[in-house]
């Protein structure tokens, strides 16, 4: 179990319809797109490592309009961090929610964005995914590569969370599978969020990420983020985001 993370108990999901995959529609940005579209919330934990080697280790849980509740790991291991949409306010738990401080900040205070930059309020599945449209509509050229199995995270790393943290689903995603690479690359000079050139790795049930590497204009790394523990549609106490 995240220290600090306080437990819930999520009913099982409901089955949604996903759409099916239209002869008409090839590319794998868009398909993924279309199932984002279909999802009401999700959680994920996400392993992110910058350029210069510093980590995050989050427990992620997300859902629509736009509800996002951090539970850290590392580098701030109990720490609590919710984005509220209808008042565009983030309230932060720095040693765990019940414990002082709490303090209510702007999404935009430099104090929550991370290394890279990123906003609590544009840090979901369905921001990277309009990231990576824009950037293939600016002229982009997108590749797919194929077919690849990405190696299981260690032990180490999942003795972070509990089983009484994973959520019973009968949509849990697992990450132990073949997903297919597929690299956007902008025109020349031309970034989205500063970002260059992505490789995306796309699970295939849902065409959720597993695995994303961004790079800047000079073809510099900038971060790499792997996803597991995926649940899509998750019931959430009506309190979780708002604790």
């Amino acid at each position: 179990m995240i220290p600090g993370f306080t437990a819930f108990a999520a009913n099982e999901t409901d089955k949604i319809r996903l759409p099916p995959r239209s002869d008409n529609t090839t590319d794998p940005i868009i398909l993924a797109q279309q199932h984002f579209d279909q999802m009401g919330s999700y959680q994920v934990r996400i392993l992110s490592t910058s350029a210069k080697g510093e980590r995050n280790n989050i427990r992620y849980s997300y859902r629509k309009p736009g509800y996002v509740r951090m539970d850290f790991t590392e580098p701030h291991p109990g720490a609590v961090l919710v984005y509220n949409p209808s008042t565009n306010a983030v309230r932060l738990w720095p040693f765990g929610i019940g414990k002082f401080p709490v303090l209510n900040l702007s999404p935009t205070n430099s104090l929550i964005r991370d290394q890279s930059g990123h906003r609590v309020d544009q840090s979901d599945i369905g921001t990277l995914l309009r990231n990576i449209h824009s950037l293939q509509q600016s002229g982009g050229k997108t590749t797919v590569i194929g077919n690849e199995t990405l190696p299981e995270q260690s032990a180490s790393s999942k003795q972070s969370i509990s089983s009484k943290q994973s959520v019973s689903s009968k949509q849990s995603i697992s990450s132990n599978q073949s997903a297919l690479h597929v690299s956007i690359r902008g025109p020349q000079g031309v970034t989205v969020s500063n970002v260059h050139r992505y490789e995306i790795w796309l699970e295939s049930s849902h065409d959720f990420p597993l695995k994303v590497v961004s790079y800047d204009v000079n073809d510099q790394l900038m971060e790499s983020v792997l996803m597991d523990a995926i649940v899509v549609n998750v019931h959430f106490p009506a309190d979780f985001f708002t604790p």
